[in-house]
């Protein structure tokens, strides 16, 4: 049953990413979806209305036009760490009293993301976290460190269940998470390389969101480099390796002087890793 609704929902994103290019259709209403299958991610997401906080954030990411990995696990995986990401490097700046910078990063899961979520979350009976997450981006508005400690405090186990839902359907789940790693670091390269111009940094906005996608692949590469390690020891060396350069790109929440590695060899590295990757 587990393989049976593992291809329903890979045939799900194959008919997602199709029907992405057709005007007044949803992909729901170009397949049938199964209530026991994994929750699939869904097409593209449009941006968003401005939500509660009511403050316009900066924009331009590429994963709202990508098409996204067709494989639907991977796809809802990558989304729920990129708003990993965007939290994580939201409160590196919140912690340097930097409020007013951290803000778009807890706009954007909201004003992005969740939307492209959500019906496969109400269709799977996951736990909803939309309101989790307004919640947390209203008390970084505010700038109350405690309500935004306990609003965090309260959204991270519900990213947990999303994760862990999205799990049961990866057999076995380490190649699953790795390849999610890389899918992370293509996002991560792509903010990279938006944020700059004429060999300086224009968007740090776009290269904070690089650094909190590239934390969450660093940790996902960590979480699985045990049990791939006897699968190919060679291929996941050479990951670390590669990986560990890529991450020079960021050497902190704020964009450095100049880039300390060009976007071109940056997409070289992340190329390499996800040619490595795909052994797994």
């Amino acid at each position: 049953m587990a393989r049976l609704s593992s291809k329903i929902w890979i045939g799900i994103g194959a008919v997602s990413i199709a029907a992405a290019g057709l005007p007044g259709k949803s992909a729901a209403q170009h397949a049938h979806t199964d209530k026991n299958a994994a929750p699939a991610a869904a097409e593209a997401p449009t941006k968003a209305a401005p939500d509660a906080t009511n403050t316009p954030s900066e924009g331009g990411e590429s994963y709202l036009t990508d098409g996204g990995p067709k494989d639907t696990r991977i796809r809802f995986y990558r989304d729920v760490e990129l708003v990993r990401g965007h939290l994580v490097v939201g409160r590196e700046l919140v912690a340097l009293g930097q409020w007013d910078e951290a803000l778009p990063h807890f706009l954007h899961p909201t004003e992005e993301l969740y939307d492209g979520l959500e019906k496969y979350i109400k269709l799977h009976n996951l736990q909803p976290f939309k309101r989790e997450l307004l919640a947390l981006a209203q008390a970084v508005k505010a700038q109350k460190q405690g309500a935004a400690d306990q609003a965090y405090k309260v959204l991270e186990p519900k990213l947990d269940a999303a994760i862990a839902a999205v799990k049961k359907f990866m057999s076995p789940p380490a190649g699953y998470i790795i390849k999610t790693a890389a899918e992370l670091l293509k996002v991560a390269q792509s903010e990279y390389a938006t944020s700059i111009e004429n060999g300086r940094f224009v968007k740090p906005v776009e290269y904070q969101d690089g650094r909190g996608f590239m934390q969450r692949a660093e940790a996902l590469i960590a979480q699985s480099a045990p049990l791939l390690k006897a699968k190919d020891p060679s291929a996941l060396a050479r990951v670390e390796q590669k990986f560990a350069e890529a991450k020079k790109a960021w050497p902190g929440p704020t964009p450095p002087d100049a880039p300390i590695i060009q976007p071109g060899a940056l997409s070289a590295l992340v190329s390499d890793i996800e040619l490595h990757v795909s052994r797994f």
